[in-house]
């Protein structure tokens, strides 16, 4: 961007000298040294008190020429343009300026205001869709913090965001309200409000004493992890992963639940971003096998939030809140546990008390759930569902099959489903959405990977590939204008029809479909389940497809 930048003030005829230094990119640049260079270079040029110092670049150069501004002739002005998604919803917004040390991220620096932040959302179309991403990460921290309303338009609108980023404009389209597409508005909906929440942040809380602690959520891990990864992992990439990891630390305090937790991973992964340290991306790493518990929290001992030797992490307590207005103490022993890979159990004694526990949902129920509900035409509400890899894998194919809608309504206990009907949009390329894997007992073990490639006939739609418990073939699956019901019916069916499997559960409380337990033994064993028994034909286990008003 500099030659482009030259040729605009060349063209200007501006009196004052305009210099230029050009600072190699990566994290690496924002050090000691590469501070040092550009205060020598304004010396060299008999720079003085009234130079005003451009930051035309990402985060790095951001953070470094703030730096120098802050503390070159005791302060000069400074003007922020940044070029990275990075740049223009977090680091160029507040005063934050640093460089990095062998001992961490950001420990020397000043707060240092640009008297200008210039943000062209145009820059957006020349970056590779990785650094996209990584500013995703931070426009996805805010929305958890601040607002779940925003939270969700992320997260459910994934392919619409990169879309506008995808298709280079030309002739400056977009700049005006009148050429602007839908995606390049939700783009700068997003940036905008992103920047709003950061600004308000700031303005009651320049300093970090105690709000601003928010817009760190995700950053004490994720500051730790970039510690040992970078240069190889970028800084967005490593507070995604940090976040996950400080939302796990909120679920064992028990101030976060685990609708949240699995939310915020769908929200990252929809951006193409780590979730955890055994993403290949990060374990193919040779500095990965440093990533240890201890070396973690010693990195973590010096962190710019901390009381003394407490450590401090933003504790979500849902979507959209945290659990306070500034970082909470929480000990050693709790953050070991969510960086740890495995725990040992010690036996304890027994407690006097009658013990009660909770069973998760299916994760076999939840992903047949998720598939019917996308094949109604109307809106059905899930709660209980199990969030686990293989329910991502399936609400990612049905948003991108464009087969069904998802909002979520109770603080995140409710999955709303908008059914598109069965109406499937192919994408033009084979796709490989993830594995969902069922077992029964351990016993046999099937995967269920989407490839997609062309349309599947409506009769590969349901076809149960489960043994049959009578002597009979297979009933044909039914029509798919019996599916298209305006909501989901709960099926109960007598014990008789399936003989339930010794010591198995018949009742499972882990999945609510308004407000009824579903049939676990029966739900278990048949690839379509929630259709009527049909009464002609219960004696011999065969199933219909039943609408509700047909149930009189």
């Amino acid at each position: 961007h500099l030659d482009a930048f030259q040729a605009e003030v060349d063209r200007a005829s501006i009196s004052a000298r305009f210099l230029s230094y050009v600072i190699s990119p990566g994290e690496t640049s924002k050090s000691r040294e590469g501070k040092a260079d550009i205060e020598d270079f304004l010396l060299l040029n008999k720079c003085t008190r009234d130079t005003v110092i451009l930051a035309l670049g990402g985060g790095v150069i951001g953070d470094l020429v703030g730096f120098v501004a802050a503390t070159f002739m005791r302060g000069v002005r400074f003007v922020q343009i940044p070029t990275t998604l990075l740049a223009m919803v977090d680091s160029s917004v507040g005063g934050k300026t640093a460089i990095d040390t062998p001992h961490g991220k950001n420990l020397i620096g000043a707060f240092w205001q640009p008297e200008y932040i210039f943000i062209d959302a145009a820059f957006l179309e020349t970056l590779p869709a990785r650094e996209f991403s990584n500013g995703m990460a931070e426009v996805i921290k805010t929305a958890a913090i601040w607002d779940e309303k925003e939270f969700a338009a992320l997260e459910s609108r994934a392919a619409e965001i990169f879309a506008a980023i995808q298709t280079p404009s030309t002739n400056f389209a977009g700049r005006t309200e009148a050429t602007r597409s839908p995606a390049q508005e939700l783009l700068l909906s997003v940036i905008a409000g992103s920047i709003g929440v950061k600004a308000h942040i700031v303005t009651i809380d320049e300093r970090e004493t105690g709000l601003r602690n928010l817009v760190n959520f995700g950053h004490t891990i994720g500051h730790a992890i970039e510690a040992v990864l970078t240069p190889a992992m970028l800084h967005g990439e490593c507070v995604s992963v940090g976040m996950i990891l400080e939302a796990e630390v909120a679920r064992q305090l028990g101030v976060l639940n685990q609708v949240a937790v699995g939310r915020l991973t769908r929200a990252l992964k929809g951006y193409n971003l780590p979730v955890s340290l055994s993403d290949p991306r990060i374990a193919s790493l040779p500095a990965a096998r440093s990533l240890s518990v201890t070396k973690l929290l010693d990195i973590m001992r010096i962190d710019k939030k901390n009381s003394g030797p407490q450590k401090k992490i933003v504790i979500l307590s849902r979507i959209g809140a945290t659990y306070e207005q500034k970082a909470t103490i929480v000990a050693d022993a709790v953050i070991a546990r969510a960086l740890s890979d495995a725990a040992k159990v010690v036996p304890g004694s027994p407690s006097k008390s009658p013990i009660r526990m909770a069973t998760p949902g299916s994760k076999s129920i939840s992903n047949r759930a998720l598939l019917l509900a996308a094949l109604g035409s109307g809106t059905c509400r899930l709660k209980n569902l199990l969030h686990s890899d293989d329910t991502q894998v399936m609400m990612n194919a049905l948003v991108e099959l464009q087969g069904a809608k998802f909002a979520w309504e109770d603080g995140g206990e409710t999955l709303v489903v908008t059914g598109g009907a069965g109406s499937l949009c192919v994408p033009g390329d084979r796709r490989m959405y993830g594995c969902i894997a069922t077992a029964n007992n351990g016993r046999d073990r099937s995967d269920a990977s989407l490839k997609v490639k062309g349309a599947f006939p409506p009769s590969q739609v349901f076809r149960p590939r489960l043994p049959h418990p009578h002597p009979h073939p297979h009933p044909p699956p039914p029509p798919p204008s019996l599916l298209l019901s305006s909501r989901l019916v709960l099926l109960h069916m007598s014990a008789r029809t399936l003989p339930p499997r010794p010591r198995a559960r018949t009742r499972d409380p882990g999945i609510l479909v308004h407000g009824q337990p579903v049939e676990t033994q029966t739900a278990k064993r048949l690839a379509t389940f929630w259709f009527v028994l049909s009464p002609a034909l219960r004696s011999r286990g065969r199933i219909r497809a039943c609408t509700p008003a047909k149930l009189k």
